[in-house]
């Protein structure tokens, strides 16, 4: 019985991977195996809790609201999730993941049930460690980083991540109400195509301070065990790569959204895996070296788990 239900949980995981996590999919052939059925596990929840927040035939608020109570101990398992999604949900429950980031995940989640609209970097920030940095955290758990420094580093990942998300995605948030970016042009504005060259110069804001996330983010690789360095750089060049593009196609935010053909990936894990070699073969000794981490990225998430104070 123990076995059928783990057996249908890590169906449903794997599933939502297929279709809609084809970019982790491709990283996660570099993680050993017990870390890859533990990442694809949390995407799989990711996904889930990041759908309940915008499909609007779900009672959205309802389920996100109980499962911040279940992660609270103070409730149970929402009834309107089906059964394999319950039994994703209780495997993620019933795992040695930190639940207070879990938490923080999971109310950065839904604050999106209603309009966002950011007038500061600093929301922007906070937002984005909310739904992506929480994210960075439990994967450095997942994969047996026991220092406080590698933590600040996922952070960084995770957040620069969810930026190139939202450069991504103005034109598409725009419909539904959301402007993560500070800027003056209004939703309304975005929505119908115009003010282009101020939400260009936004946008572009943007990609700019991913790429100093996406630095620290990628220095913190040495502080993992080296089996799991290659995965994370990985999806850092294919994420990295859709800012870099978008930038490179002059903002074309209007078009609609900027991605990374097959062929594209496939070139970038090529280029990549010269790197992911000297990732395998770095000596703990060599961290040393290391430049520590830059406190002034976290200056924006103060009193928030695991930052850097």
């Amino acid at each position: 019985m123990f076995a059928n239900t783990k057996k249908a949980q890590m169906s449903l995981s794997k599933k939502i991977l297929r279709h809609h996590g084809r970019t982790f999919w491709l990283a996660s052939f570099f993680l050993p195996r017990p870390q890859a059925a533990q990442a694809t596990q949390l995407y799989g929840f990711c996904r889930l809790i990041d759908d309940l927040a915008d499909e609007p035939s779900r009672p959205r608020g309802h389920v996100v609201h109980e499962l911040i109570n279940y992660f609270s101990v103070t409730g149970d398992v929402p009834k309107d999730l089906n059964q394999s999604e319950s039994l994703l949900v209780c495997t993620v429950f019933n795992s040695d993941l930190n639940k207070s980031i879990i938490l923080e995940l999971l109310l950065g989640v839904e604050s999106d049930l209603k309009s966002n609209i950011f007038t500061a970097e600093s929301a922007l920030i906070r937002y984005s460690y909310a739904v992506a940095g929480t994210v960075g955290i439990l994967m450095a758990d997942i994969m047996k980083s026991r220092s406080e420094q590698a933590k600040y580093h996922a952070i960084d990942l995770g957040i620069a991540m969810q930026l190139t998300n939202i450069s991504r995605d103005v034109l598409e948030d725009s419909q539904v109400d959301r402007r993560y970016i500070p800027m003056s042009a209004g939703v309304s504005e975005i929505r119908k195509g115009q003010n282009r060259k101020d939400v260009s110069a936004q946008i572009s804001h943007v990609i700019d301070l991913s790429e100093t996330y996406y630095r620290s983010g990628l220095e913190g690789l040495a502080y993992l065990p080296r089996k799991m360095r290659p995965c994370v750089y990985i999806m850092a060049v294919l994420y990295r790569a859709i800012s870099r593009k978008l930038k490179k196609n002059n903002v074309n935010w209007h078009q609609g959204r900027t991605t990374i053909t097959p062929i594209e990936k496939i070139y970038l894990i090529l280029t990549a895996l010269p790197t992911c070699f000297r990732l395998l073969v770095q000596k703990r000794s060599d961290r040393e070296a290391l430049t520590s981490h830059k406190t002034d990225l976290h200056s924006h998430l103060s009193g928030l788990p695991c930052v850097h104070r």
